[in-house]
């Protein structure tokens, strides 16, 4: 490979991104170097993790995603939480991070889009983990019934739904809200509700009573400002308003971001709620 890793390492601010990186696997200066774009992966390809775990590679926004949720952490699990909701579970790597994070956690992860379900299911079928993470085949929305998912060659962690208002050609799938979701599986605690749904986190959230929100102890929330209705302080204004206190917030200049918002009741000391 012609890129060395002192060419890597250059980059101070990616500098404890990389030290993961190699923590993680041996594959550490190919991952890296596709990530920063100094070279190209094959795929279809597997990354081997030293904890044994393989990640089936098939695109570019597949390191991307590994390397977000794995090395550059932008979803805080604790070792405590014992339930963990992902809506936008895409193809797994979240819920494989998530499970090896919080040992205890059961795991519900909702992908919508057929082929990316597929997917989530090979990965949690290959781990061992069928009887921890559950994966539902829906999308969560402001409202239930069926909705339409844009089909086209875009990396299946863009792929979004089309507004309930606007038509489309596409893939139909069956949408649920959060309130239902929660009651199907009788969840009067949920420890982390992690949301990457591409744009639709405003009608969920945006429509979601105070009620759906108190027991959820923390929310990790990746927001779309480029493809959005409203923008990121609606929403945060909505989590204040049910008692949330947001906690940390990352936005590039195109207005999306990564934001984590904890009940206000979580954070004070023992005893005093």
């Amino acid at each position: 490979m012609a890129v060395k890793a002192f060419d890597l390492l250059k980059n101070a601010s990616r500098a404890p991104e990389i030290f993961r990186c190699v923590a993680e696997t041996s594959q550490w200066l190919q991952i890296t170097s596709a990530y920063l774009g100094f070279s190209k992966l094959a795929y279809p390809g597997v990354l081997h993790l030293r904890s044994g775990q393989c990640i089936h590679l098939e695109e570019i926004t597949d390191v991307k995603t590994f390397w977000q949720i794995f090395l550059r952490r932008v979803y805080r699990v604790e070792a405590s939480d014992h339930v963990i909701l992902d809506i936008g579970a895409n193809v797994g790597l979240f819920a494989l991070y998530a499970a090896r994070q919080a040992p205890e956690a059961r795991i519900f992860a909702v992908e919508p889009f057929p082929a990316t379900f597929e997917r989530l299911l090979q990965t949690v079928s290959e781990h061992q983990l069928a009887r921890r993470i559950m994966c539902l085949n829906y999308a969560v929305a402001g409202g239930g019934g069926i909705r339409v998912m844009v089909n086209d060659a875009s990396p299946s962690q863009r792929r979004a739904m089309v507004p309930p208002q606007k038509s489309a050609s596409g893939i139909q799938v069956q949408a649920k809200t959060l309130v239902q979701l929660l009651q199907e599986y009788d969840l009067n605690r949920v420890d982390l509700l992690k949301m990457d749904i591409e744009g639709s986190e405003y009608e969920v959230l945006m429509s979601a009573s105070p009620d759906v929100f108190r027991n959820i102890r923390r929310i990790a929330l990746e927001y779309h400002g480029d493809c959005a209705p409203c923008h990121k302080t609606q929403i945060f204004e909505r989590l204040r308003e049910a008692g949330f206190q947001v906690t940390w917030d990352v936005q590039d200049n195109l207005g999306y971001g990564v934001a984590e918002a904890v009940m206000a009741r979580a954070l004070a000391p023992a005893g005093e709620y």
